[in-house]
């Protein structure tokens, strides 16, 4: 972030001084030309702002990992052997999205929503929503979440990441470390960058405007208010060095995430390697261009369309082979199932062969988090043992081992943890006492809970659905 407001003061400061040199008011490089380019920022912000969206999740510890102890760590420690579902413990984490689509299509990282037993949305009226994960591709770390809004929302704007220019200005909003609606300013220092770590086929835009944790998900900015990239990881150890996926890549991955749940990718199952110059004259093809096959996978497509170890591929579907990350992609883009035609160099000889693509394994629809047993008001609660009732002081209760981000206990405001001590002034003696009050409920009927929570009693209060709430109280 130092680098950053370091380069705009430099450039504050060489508009000024151009506005001295040439002695007049209204040129480009004068207060005028400055207060233009600071009235873009601020119009490209207020643009974007309102489709930025703050992501928090609850993921499970597995069994068996440590957790802050809390005020109400005797009934968790009982829990733990009683919630197998999610290890008895949970943790938060905090992430950015952008919105997509007016009815609650969101974008963001995988990494941000994976493994997330809940998803809460907040949105720059600071109005919360449970979201759900359409699909999600962890190669591209790309994911797309649905909420239901209680009206349209505002939509960004989206850029075209391919007119992207080295040098020009970018603008990265998001919410890190929690900080809600953060901007920070820089200029696109790279694109086309790979060899990341991350994704092979993948290139990514590089920039120095501030991205810490928070900022996942949210968007890379053009002045316009364009979003031209998902902000999705940085480089700790050096400041100012931090990446997005290319807005044109997001959208492609969305697509097909709305479509299918998860990411259908093509497979040939070859290794592959460049074709450098030395290898070239080694194999008898100087001067030709194309991408070395070292290994064929055994039962591959590759195998099964003829192609050996040493072939020399120089045409993949009627297209050129530029290289090794150019004809990953092109492979990977092809719809599995696709007969294609390769032309090749076999000891000097041009030949082809045809192979129909398979599919990439691991590419199956991602699985959605596995959630207890829930009654009408989205709850599965447990019985609380004596001894633990003693230790908290309290005559009965109910703990809440589950909570459905869509029930109407959630919309109250009740939580994982939260031990009910009355029901419309009802004291619950036990579970038993818990599924009667909740029979002797009418439908639509306001309902109050007072309840137990780090050690202090609040009250939490929710209108019950119109089903009959019976029933997954276990």
């Amino acid at each position: 972030m130092r680098s950053s407001l370091l380069r705009a003061l430099v450039c504050w400061a060489v508009l000024l001084a151009g506005c001295s040199r040439g002695g007049g008011t209204g040129t480009a490089s004068g207060p005028a030309g400055a207060a233009d380019l600071q009235q873009a920022f601020v119009k490209a912000v207020e643009r974007a702002v309102p489709t930025v969206v703050n992501i928090r999740t609850v993921t499970a510890f597995p069994r068996g990992k440590a957790s802050p102890r809390t005020d109400r760590q005797k009934v968790q420690d009982y829990l733990s052997d009683m919630m197998e579902e999610n290890g008895g413990v949970r943790e938060n984490s905090l992430g950015s999205g952008v919105i997509v689509g007016e009815d609650g299509l969101i974008v963001t990282n995988e990494h941000v929503v994976r493994d997330a037993d809940e998803i809460i949305v907040r949105l720059w009226n600071r109005a919360e929503y449970p979201a759900r994960v359409v699909g999600a591709d962890a190669r591209t770390d790309v994911a797309l979440l649905r909420i239901r809004p209680s009206g349209r929302l505002p939509v960004a704007v989206l850029g075209d990441s391919t007119r992207l220019k080295v040098g020009e200005w970018a603008i990265a909003v998001g919410n890190p470390f929690g900080l809600e609606s953060t901007v920070t300013l820089g200029v696109i220092s790279a694109t086309g960058r790979t060899d990341l770590g991350v994704e092979a086929t993948d290139d990514f835009v590089q920039t120095d405007a501030s991205i810490n944790p928070g900022n996942s998900g949210g968007p890379l900015l053009n002045t316009r208010g364009e979003v031209v990239g998902i902000n999705t990881a940085m480089v700790s150890a050096g400041q100012g060095i931090g990446f997005a996926i290319p807005i044109n890549t997001v959208m492609s991955v969305e697509r097909e995430l709305a479509r299918n749940g998860a990411v259908r990718r093509g497979w040939l199952g070859v290794g592959i390697q460049t074709l450098t110059p030395e290898l070239a004259e080694s194999f008898g093809v100087k001067e030709e261009k194309g991408i070395l096959v070292n290994r064929v996978s055994p039962r591959s497509p590759a195998e099964k369309g003829g192609l050996r170890g040493g072939d020399i591929i120089t045409v993949f579907g009627g297209k050129p082979t530029a290289g090794v990350k150019e004809f990953q992609k092109q492979v990977a883009a092809t719809p599995p199932g696709s007969a294609v035609s390769l032309e090749i160099l076999r000891g000097g000889k041009r030949a082809r062969v045809e192979v129909r693509i398979a599919e990439l394994e691991g590419q199956e629809m991602r699985p959605q988090p596995r959630k207890a047993p829930v009654d009408a008001w989205g709850l599965a609660v447990v019985g609380i043992p004596a001894r633990v009732l003693r230790g908290l002081e309290i005559e009965g209760g109910v703990e809440v081992g589950f909570v459905d981000a869509a029930g109407p206990a959630w919309e109250g405001g009740i939580r994982e943890g939260d031990v009910l001590l009355r029901v419309n002034r009802e004291p619950l003696t036990g579970v038993d006492a818990y599924r009667r009050a909740m029979a002797g409920l009418s439908r639509g009927q306001m309902v109050s809970v007072l309840l137990l929570r780090d050690g202090a009693q609040m009250y939490a209060a929710f209108r019950t659905r119109s089903e009959n709430p019976t029933g997954g109280v276990r």
